[in-house]
C-alpha cells in the first residue's frame, strides 16, 4: 500500500511539475518607449557633420520560446522639421522589423539587461543627406524611399512590479537604406514594458 502511494506520488510530480515550475518563464511582452534616433544626415542641417536627432516612439511585442531567448516585433516612428530656406521640411522615418532577444525572462529577476537583433524594412519621406560640400556652397539630397533596416542593440529592463517593468535604457544601432545611400543611425529610448 505505501509502494502504491509512492508511486502515484512520484507519477503526479512528474506530471505537474513542468506546469508548475514552467510559470516562472514569462511567455509575453508588450513595450513602448519614447525615443530618439541620431540620423546621419552627415550634416545636412548643422555644420559640425554629425548626426541630427529625430524624435518618436517605438512599440515593441515580444513572445519568450525559453529562460533566454524570445522573438521579437519592433515599430517605429520618428519625425523632425527643418527650415529649407522659405520652407519648412517635415522628415519621417517609420521602420518596421522582427528578430531574436537575448534576456533572462524568469518572473524573479529585478533587473533584466537584454540583447536583440532585428532586421525589417524603413520608410524614409523627405530624409534630408548633405551630398557635397565646398567654397562654392552645400549639395543637400531630400531622399524619399524604402529600403532594409537593421536594429543590432540592447538595454536594461528593471521589474517595479510582477507584471510591469521600467526600461531605463535602450540603445540600438540602426543602419538604414533609402536611395542606394546608407543612414548609419543610432536609436535611444526609456519606456515601460508590460509582462503576462
Amino acid at each position: 500500500m505505501l509502494t502504491r502511494r509512492i508511486c502515484f506520488v512520484l507519477i503526479l510530480y512528474t506530471c505537474c511539475a513542468h506546469h508548475v515550475f514552467g510559470q516562472s518563464d514569462t511567455k509575453h511582452e508588450l513595450g513602448g518607449n519614447v525615443s530618439v534616433i541620431g540620423v546621419d544626415t552627415k550634416g545636412a542641417f548643422n555644420n559640425d557633420k554629425s548626426r541630427d536627432g529625430f524624435f518618436g516612439f517605438n512599440t515593441q511585442g515580444a513572445y519568450n520560446i525559453s529562460r533566454f531567448w524570445g522573438l521579437k516585433a519592433d515599430f517605429s516612428y520618428f519625425q523632425r522639421q527643418f527650415e529649407a530656406g522659405d520652407s519648412n521640411l517635415t522628415s519621417r522615418l517609420f521602420q518596421i522589423a522582427g528578430g531574436i532577444k537575448l534576456q533572462d525572462n524568469a518572473n524573479t529577476t529585478r533587473f533584466r539587461p537584454f540583447a536583440q537583433a532585428l532586421i525589417g524594412v524603413a520608410h524614409a519621406s523627405k530624409l534630408p543627406r548633405l551630398l557635397q560640400e565646398d567654397s562654392s556652397g552645400r549639395l543637400v539630397a531630400v531622399l524619399s524611399g524604402t529600403g532594409p533596416a537593421f536594429a543590432l542593440g540592447g538595454g536594461l529592463d528593471i521589474r517595479l512590479t510582477k507584471k510591469l517593468e521600467f526600461r531605463a535604457l535602450q540603445i540600438d544601432y540602426n543602419p538604414v537604406r533609402v536611395k542606394d545611400e546608407w543612414f548609419q543611425n543610432v536609436r535611444l529610448g526609456i519606456g515601460l514594458n508590460f509582462r503576462f
